[in-house]
C-alpha cells in the first residue's frame, strides 16, 4: 500500500490558513485591504474578545451580488488579477485570492453585502468549506464580512495567541497601519463595544498622521518630500533629539502598503547613522512609491515583504531623501505632498493626480492657542519635550552628566521589616567595611572574603518593584496630590494603554483620569517619586508596554516592572555613602536581591581567593 497520498481538501486549506491567518490581526489587515480594494470612503472595524470571539469589517465601498459572495470564500478567487502578467502590475492590496478562503478554514464567517443603494442585501454563512446558509438580507450598499470563534477547530493554533492585551495591540497596530497612510478614509475601531479609533476624513496627511501619533510627536518631526526618477518619496521623521528604543514607531510604505522591507529599513538607519545613540531608532512615516512593475508583492501570502527590482537605487534615494529632510534649515518652511501610488494613474482607492493635490503645511499650535484650550492646566510644552529629548541624547553620547532628582530615603521607596537586611551585614561587612561608587554606576563594597559590585540602577529597580508589589498585594496606596492637574495628550497606541491599564496604575498611586479625545490628567502620583518628571516617566511607561518591551506574561508585572525600570536611579547618578549603604540594604531585604524585574544580574561577588590569583600570589 503506498504512504504518500493526496491531503484532504480541508487539511489543506488548514495548511493554507497557517501562512495567511497568525492571529485576529492577521483577519483584520485581509479584511480591511478588501474594504479599501472596494474604494471603501468609510471603514468600521468591531473586535470582541481580542479577536478571537469576533472581528468584524463594515465598509461603504462597490459591494458585491450574491454570485460574487458564493465565490469570494472559494480559494484562489479573486477579482483583482486575471493573468499571469497581472502579476507585475498589482496596483491593490490584494490579489492571491486566498484570504476569505483561509480565514473561511479556521472560523466562521458570515458576509452580507449590496452592490447597489436602496438596503436590499444578500447574506451567505460560511463554515469551512460550506455555505450553510444564503438568503436575502437587508444591507446598504457596501460589504459586512463578520469572522466568530477563531481557530476554533484547530485549538493547538489557538494555544500559540498571546494575551488579550498583546491581540489587542497587535489588532490596533495593525488597523493603525491603514489608517496612517489613506487619510481620505473615515476609519472607527469599537473594542468590546468601546470606541477607540473615531477619525473622519482628514483634509491633510499630516493631519492624519498627527491625529494618530499624537501632535507632540509630530512637534519632533520634519516633513520629508523628494522625487528621485520613477521614485517618489513623502512622509514625516523625527529629529535626531527625539528616538526610541525600538523600530515599532516605523511605518514604512511601498505603493501605499505597509512593509517590512530590508533595503529601505538600511537606509534609514544610513540616514541616521552618526547623529543618534547607538541602539536608538527615528519615529518615522515614510511612503515609497515605485512603478508597480520594479516592485514583486507575491512574495508571501501575508503580504509584509516586498522585493525591489533596483534596491541600491532605491537604497540611495531613500537614504538621501531623509538626508535633506534631516538638515533642512526649516520644518515649517517645507511643503509634503502624499507620493502618488499610480504611475498610470490608476491606483488604490484614489488615483495619483488626486493624491498629488493634497499637501501639508505644519502649523504647530501657538502658546495662545494651549492656554485657550486648557486655561490652568499644565502644559507639556514642545520647548520642554525638545530640552529633555536633547538632554537624553546628549547623556547617551556621554557629553552631559544625566542627574536624576530620585531620593533613596527608606520612606520614600520602601520600608523594610526590622532585622531582614542584618543577615547579609552580619555575614560579609565588617567593621571598616568600604563603600565606593565606580562611575557613578557601580557600587563596590568591601566585604569579609572579597569585593561585591551592585549595579545601582538594576537595583533599585529591584527594591521598586518588590515594593509595589508589596503594597498591591496589601492593597496599599499612597498617591500625591497635584496642585495643578497636568495634562498628557496620548497616541491612539498609548491611549488604548491607559484604557487597559488604569487600574493598575491607580493601585500604585497614579491618580489619572481621562479628557476628552486622546488626552489624560495627572492628578496625582506615587508619593515619594522624585523623578516622574511631571508626566514624561508615564509616557515612556505607555511606551514600554505598548511596544511589549517589559518582561513576563502577566500584565500587572509588566506595568510594575517598566515603572520599577524609568523611576530608579540612573546610571550616572552620583550617591553619597549612605545612600549606597541604604540601596544595599534595600537590595539584600529582597527575596530574590540577585537581579532585576528584566532579569539583569544586580550583584556580582570578587573573591579574595580570585584576586590573588590574577597577581599570582596563590
Amino acid at each position: 500500500m503506498p504512504e504518500i497520498h493526496a491531503l484532504p481538501e480541508e487539511v489543506v486549506r488548514c495548511i493554507a490558513a497557517g501562512e495567511v491567518v497568525e492571529r485576529p490581526a492577521s483577519v483584520v489587515k485581509e479584511l480591511v485591504e478588501n474594504a479599501v480594494d472596494a474604494g471603501a470612503k468609510r471603514i468600521t472595524l468591531r473586535c470582541s474578545g481580542a479577536g478571537s470571539k469576533l472581528v468584524e469589517v463594515i465598509d461603504n465601498g462597490s459591494g458585491m451580488s450574491p454570485e460574487d459572495i458564493a465565490m469570494a470564500h472559494q480559494n484562489f478567487s479573486t477579482s483583482k488579477i486575471t493573468t499571469a502578467d497581472d502579476l507585475f502590475r498589482i496596483s491593490t492590496y490584494g490579489f492571491r485570492g486566498e484570504a476569505l478562503a483561509s480565514i473561511a478554514a479556521v472560523s466562521t464567517i458570515e458576509i452580507i453585502s449590496s452592490s447597489r443603494s436602496g438596503g436590499e442585501g444578500w447574506a451567505a454563512a460560511v463554515e469551512g468549506m460550506s455555505t450553510v446558509r444564503s438568503s436575502p438580507a437587508p444591507h446598504e450598499k457596501g460589504t459586512t464580512v463578520r469572522v466568530q470563534n477563531l481557530f476554533y477547530n484547530t485549538p493547538a493554533r489557538k494555544k500559540f495567541l498571546k494575551s488579550d492585551l498583546s491581540e489587542r495591540k497587535k489588532i490596533l497596530e495593525t488597523f493603525l497601519s491603514f489608517v496612517l497612510v489613506i487619510p481620505e478614509i473615515e476609519f472607527h475601531y469599537l473594542d468590546d463595544g468601546e470606541h477607540v479609533v473615531d477619525l473622519l476624513p482628514a483634509a491633510s496627511w499630516r493631519e492624519r498622521v498627527a491625529a494618530v501619533l499624537g501632535a507632540s510627536t509630530m512637534k519632533h518631526m520634519v516633513a520629508v518630500q523628494s522625487k528621485s526618477g520613477p521614485l517618489r518619496i513623502g512622509g514625516f521623521a523625527s529629529l535626531p533629539t527625539y528616538t526610541r528604543s525600538n523600530r515599532a514607531n516605523q511605518f514604512v510604505y511601498v505603493n501605499r502598503r505597509f512593509v517590512r522591507e530590508k533595503t529601505i529599513s538600511h537606509a534609514i538607519t544610513d540616514a541616521y547613522r552618526n547623529v543618534i545613540p547607538a541602539k536608538r531608532f527615528p519615529v518615522l512615516v515614510l511612503a515609497v512609491d515605485i512603478p508597480f512593475e520594479e516592485v514583486d508583492v507575491n512574495v508571501h501570502p501575508r503580504k509584509l515583504e516586498v522585493r525591489i527590482k533596483n534596491e541600491r537605487y532605491a537604497h540611495e534615494a531613500v537614504r538621501s531623501a531623509l538626508k535633506s529632510a534631516l538638515s533642512a534649515k526649516s520644518e515649517s518652511e517645507m511643503i509634503v505632498s502624499f507620493p502618488g501610488q499610480d504611475f498610470s494613474g490608476e491606483g488604490a482607492g484614489r488615483s495619483a493626480s488626486e493624491r498629488a493635490k493634497r499637501s501639508v503645511r505644519p502649523q504647530p499650535p501657538t502658546a495662545e492657542d494651549e492656554h485657550a484650550r486648557y486655561g490652568d492646566l499644565k502644559v507639556i510644552t514642545l520647548k520642554e519635550r525638545i530640552k529633555d529629548a536633547y538632554t537624553d541624547y546628549m547623556v547617551r553620547r556621554g557629553q552631559m552628566d544625566f542627574n536624576p532628582q530620585l531620593s533613596l530615603r527608606v520612606e520614600d521607596v520602601t520600608r523594610k521589616e526590622p532585622g531582614e537586611a542584618d543577615d547579609w551585614k552580619e555575614r560579609f561587612l565588617g567593621e571598616e567595611s568600604l563603600f565606593w561608587q565606580f562611575n557613578n554606576a557601580y557600587i563596590f563594597i568591601q566585604v569579609r572574603g572579597g569585593v561585591v559590585i551592585i549595579d545601582q540602577h538594576a537595583a533599585h529597580e529591584r527594591v521598586i518593584f518588590d515594593t509595589c508589589k508589596r503594597n498591591l498585594e496589601r492593597e496599599v496606596q499612597v498617591s500625591q496630590q497635584i496642585l495643578f492637574p497636568i495634562h498628557l495628550e496620548l497616541s491612539l497606541g498609548e491611549l488604548e494603554i491607559f484604557r487597559s491599564s488604569k487600574d493598575i496604575f491607580a493601585k500604585i498611586g497614579f491618580d489619572l483620569e481621562p479628557f476628552g479625545g486622546k488626552s489624560i490628567l495627572v492628578r496625582g502620583y506615587p508619593q515619594g517619586l522624585k523623578n516622574w518628571d511631571e508626566g514624561k516617566l508615564l509616557l515612556q511607561i505607555f511606551d514600554d508596554l505598548l511596544h511589549d518591551k517589559a518582561p513576563g506574561n502577566d500584565h500587572t508585572e509588566k506595568v510594575l516592572a517598566s515603572f520599577a525600570c524609568r523611576s530608579a536611579v540612573k546610571a550616572g547618578k552620583k550617591l553619597t555613602v549612605d545612600e549606597m549603604r541604604l540601596l544595599a540594604d534595600q537590595l539584600f531585604a529582597s527575596e530574590n536581591p540577585y537581579s532585576c524585574p528584566h532579569g539583569r544580574p544586580t550583584i556580582q561577588r570578587i573573591s579574595l581567593e580570585e584576586i590573588e590569583r590574577w597577581f599570582q600570589r596563590r
